[in-house]
C-alpha cells in the first residue's frame, strides 16, 4: 500500500482562529512538523486510508486517544448508538452554529477507535470538524466574537446604513505541547493532516518506522515558495 505524503512549513500557517487562518481552529503552542496524508494515489481517490490509520492506531502507546468533532443535530441518535454500544466515553458542548454541536470523546482501544473512525472522516468529509489526539486531551472550546468580511444594509429608523454582522461562537482550540500528536481531517475528507513534535515526523524515513509495515510512504512534488 502507497500513500502519499506532504510537508508543511509551520511558519507558513495562521494558527489564530478567523477568516484567514489555515485550518478551522486555533492553535496554541509550538509545533514542529505538519504532514498531510493524502486520501488520493496518482490523482485517484482511494479508501486505503481507513486500513492505513486503523492499522496505525493499534500501537496501545497512542491511548488514550482524544477525539473533538463538530456534528449536525441530526446526527446525535446515530453517534450515540455507536458510543454506547463501543463503550466509548463522551460528552456534548455548545457547537459553532444553531444546528450543530460539538461531541469531546476518549477512546480507549484500537477496536474503539476503529468503529469510530469511518464517522470521524465520514464527518470530515461533511467539511465539519474532526480532530483526534493521541495520549493528551489538547481541546477546549472559547467563546470568540466573529465578524463578517462582507456589509450588509441595515434599517434602523427609517435609515439604511451598511454595517457588518458580529456574533460570538464557540470556537476549538487545541493546545500542543512537546509531546504533542494530533490529526484532522481535511476539507472534504481528501487528506488527513498530522501536526506534531514527535521527531518521528521529521522526515519521510523517520516517520515510515512508525507505521504499519506494509505501507510505503511516497512525497508528492509540491514545494512552498
Amino acid at each position: 500500500m502507497k500513500v502519499e505524503i506532504s510537508y508543511f512549513p509551520p511558519e507558513k500557517i495562521i494558527t489564530v482562529s478567523g477568516p484567514e487562518a489555515t485550518y478551522p481552529f486555533g492553535i496554541n503552542g509550538e509545533f514542529q512538523y505538519i504532514v498531510e496524508f493524502s486520501c488520493y494515489i496518482d490523482g485517484n481517490y482511494t479508501d486505503a486510508h481507513e486500513e492505513f490509520f486503523c492499522n496505525w492506531m493499534e500501537n496501545q502507546d497512542y491511548y488514550p486517544i482524544y477525539s473533538l468533532a463538530e456534528i449536525y443535530d441530526f446526527q446525535q441518535a446515530e453517534y450515540e448508538e455507536l458510543f454506547k454500544l463501543q463503550n466509548i466515553e463522551f460528552n456534548y458542548m455548545k457547537g459553532s452554529r444553531k444546528d450543530t454541536f460539538f461531541v469531546k470523546t476518549i477512546i480507549r482501544s484500537p477496536q474503539q477507535f476503529k468503529e469510530y473512525y469511518p464517522y470521524l472522516y465520514g464527518n470530515g468529509s461533511m467539511l465539519n470538524l474532526s480532530l483526534w489526539s493521541l495520549k493528551q486531551d489538547v481541546f477546549r472550546l472559547e467563546e470568540r466574537e466573529y465578524e463578517s468580511p462582507y456589509h450588509v444594509k441595515k434599517t434602523k429608523k427609517n435609515r439604511t446604513s451598511l454595517v457588518k454582522l458580529k456574533w460570538i461562537a464557540n470556537t476549538p482550540i487545541a493546545t500542543l505541547t512537546e509531546s504533542s500528536t494530533m490529526f484532522w481531517v481535511g476539507y472534504d475528507g481528501d487528506y488527513i493532516t498530522a501536526f506534531s513534535n514527535d521527531e518521528h515526523f521529521s522526515t519521510i524515513d523517520s516517520l515510515q518506522k512508525i507505521i504499519p509495515e506494509k505501507v510505503e510512504l511516497v512525497t508528492d512534488d509540491y514545494e512552498w515558495e
